[in-house]
This record gives structure tokens, sequence and C-alpha cells, in this order.
């Protein structure tokens, strides 16, 4: 279900909607200085350059402090910053607070008037939010029940397409993981029945549309589409295009960058994936130097053929992913199955094979999956 690509960092845009008209007069247009500065921001965050955010944040938050969409605004900040929010996290209470109060206030806007569509455009990225949060988290029921709230909420973008090209974001995800979250993930089939069906092929096409003709929610389509190519439908030469254009676009992410790194991997493209690499390892936060570890033990292991000096950083990996409790099973799952494949090579079948079944019960997506189970059965 569309539930997944909450999982993914989903709406990190959706309450940039709110800045553009779709039949419905938005609040913040009055104000076009603020408008560009929520503008400015969102670049700000997605380059990683948070100082500056903070700047602009303060501005807007003095002048428009209880409006949902600034109140959204702080959970995309926090996301960025702090990612993986888990919890426990110091950030997970303001995480989830930010989006809580946004709720509590595009409601009482809808009692003032039921037809506000922003006040509808606020709860859907909020709800949106919360699921993203408690899917992370395990939270399989509460994610399921805030993506219940959402939909209500995403069904208005269905109609307004050509009024309003951000809203081929929503409708393109949507269309896409309804039906492929089930099909891969059955466990969420039963409760499906209230959402109306999507069509995967529509789905792309819509998320193509939108990278072409949106603007606020033009690199959250990019991401969409990068992440279904590479993830989903198992094809990482037509998810290349995606991962390298986010990566030159936002040089300073190191999300883009680990995504850019990934999909190199996944085509045996060795030659440029070094520099990248090192800046993981070189990185201050420990989630981006777990995934740098990772990386680094399968290019050692696959280019350079040293399956000690792999190990090392596979083993280094492990250890940091427990530790700082960052571990991300997508990740796991090629760490474990690194650790299978070359302890399976050294003879050793037994420790080989329990890492591959690590790897396969960890793996979130099939074509990350079937590797681990080709190397079982042999």
């Amino acid at each position: 279900m569309f539930i997944k690509y909450y999982k993914y960092q989903l709406t990190l845009l959706l309450f940039c909607w709110f800045v553009f008209p779709a039949g419905a007069q938005y609040r913040i247009l009055e104000n076009r200085d603020a408008a560009n500065k929520v503008h400015q921001a969102i670049d700000s965050i997605y380059n990683l350059n948070f100082e500056a955010a903070d700047i602009i944040i303060e501005e807007l938050d003095e002048s428009l402090g209880d409006y949902p969409g600034i109140l959204l605004l702080k959970a995309f900040y926090i996301n960025w910053k702090h990612q993986p929010i888990k919890k426990g996290h110091d950030a997970f209470p303001a995480f989830e607070s930010y989006l809580l109060q946004g709720i509590e206030k595009s409601e009482a806007m809808l009692k003032e008037n039921e037809n506000d569509v922003e006040a509808s455009f606020f709860l859907m990225a909020c709800h949106a939010y919360l699921a993203q949060l408690y899917v992370n988290n395990g939270q399989s029921f509460k994610a399921l029940g805030e993506a219940k709230s959402a939909y209500k909420y995403i069904k208005i973008g269905f109609e307004h397409t050509d009024e309003n090209p951000e809203f081929f974001f929503s409708s393109g995800i949507y269309n896409y993981y309804r039906e492929k979250y089930p099909e891969e993930n059955p466990f969420y089939k039963s409760f499906l029945w209230f959402f109306r069906s999507g069509d995967m092929e529509k789905g792309i096409e819509m998320l193509k549309t939108g990278s072409e003709k949106s603007v606020f929610t033009q690199a959250e389509c990019l991401t969409y589409l990068f992440h279904i190519y590479l993830r989903y439908e198992d094809n990482p030469f037509s998810a290349f295009y995606y991962s390298k254009l986010l990566k030159n676009k936002y040089p300073n992410n190191l999300h883009y960058v680990s995504n850019y790194i990934e999909n190199s991997l996944r085509l045996e493209q060795y030659t440029d994936v070094l520099p990248y690499i090192n800046r993981l390892l070189e990185s201050e936060k420990a989630y981006y130097t777990y995934l740098g570890e990772i990386f680094m033990g399968i290019y050692l292991e696959k280019y350079d053929h040293n399956p000690d000096q792999a190990l090392h950083h596979y083993n280094r990996a492990d250890v940091l992913g427990a530790q700082d409790e960052i571990r991300v099973p997508h990740y796991d799952s090629m760490l474990f199955l690194g650790l299978g494949r070359i302890y399976k090579a050294e003879g050793d079948t037994d420790l080989g094979n329990q890492y591959l079944k690590k790897s396969v019960k960890a793996a979130e997506y099939k074509a990350y999956r079937k590797n681990a189970q080709v190397l079982l059965n042999k």
C-alpha cells in the first residue's frame, strides 16, 4: 500500500503544496515573502545546510509560528537533520509533537470552514508523516491508522492534477504503492478493502509527469522513481538516471549520495564510487558511517576481491549499527548478505548460512532477498 512510501521519506514536501493554488486561496500566498522563505528553507534543508534553514525558520516562526504549514516545515527539518528517527531518540518527541499540533490546528481550521481545502492538505501531510514515523518504528497498526486518516485527504488530489501538477506526486505514489506494497507484504492485504484500487503503471507515469511539471514536489517525484525502479522493479539501469540526477542536484545531501552508491554497486559500476563511500565514512553522523562501512565492504569484496578487508568493514558496520541503534533492515540485508557470501565461500557453511538467513529476514524488498535465498539453497 502507499504506506510503504512513508517508510522511505515520503511526504517531505507535501506541505509545500499549500503555497500553490488548487481551487482554494492559500493564506500563505497573501505573504509572498513568507512563501519565498519557505521555498528557501526547503532548498537549504535538502542540501543539509541547516544553519541557513535555522535562520529562515526562526523568521517564519516569529510571524507564522502556529500556522500548520510552519509546524510541518519544522517536522520536515527534524526528519532530515536526525534521520532515521527511532523511538527513544531525542528528536522523536519534538517530531511527533509538531505533527500532532499540525493536526489540531488544521482541524480547527476545518471547524471554521468545512470546505477549507488548505486545512485538508495539512491534515493529509500530518497524518502521512505520523505514518512514516510509526512504520519506521515497527508500529504497524498505528501506521495503518494514520495512513487511513491520510487517505481521506489524499482522495482530494485525484481529481486535481490538471489544475495543480503537484498532485501528480500523491496520486502517483498512491496508484503504485496501493498495488505493489501488499504484493510484497501480504500481511497488509486484509486491511486494504477500505482503499480504492491503484494502477502501478499509471502511478509511475504520474510520477514522471510530476518530475517534469511540478515545482515543489519535483524532488520527491524523482526520489520515488529511483526507489521504485531500484528496489521494487529491480531495474537498476532505469533507477540510475534518477540517482545520478539527485546526487548532482543536491551534492551535500548524503542521503542522495548513498542512493547513488547503492545504485552503482547494483550495476557493478565501481570506478567512481570510492570517493563517495569515503564521504560517508568521514561523516560525523554514525548513520552515514554505518552505510559507508557496508558499501566499503561490498566494494572491497566485489571489486578489489579482498574478502579479509571486506569482512573488517562489514563487521564494523554490524558493531556500529548495534551500538548506536541506527541499523536499518534494508541496509542490514546487504550487510548480512556480504558476510554470508564470504563465510560460505571460505568454507564456513554454517556461519555463512546463519548470515544469509538474517539477510532474508531483514530484506524489505524481493529484489534484495533473492540473492541470499539462492545462496542458501546451494
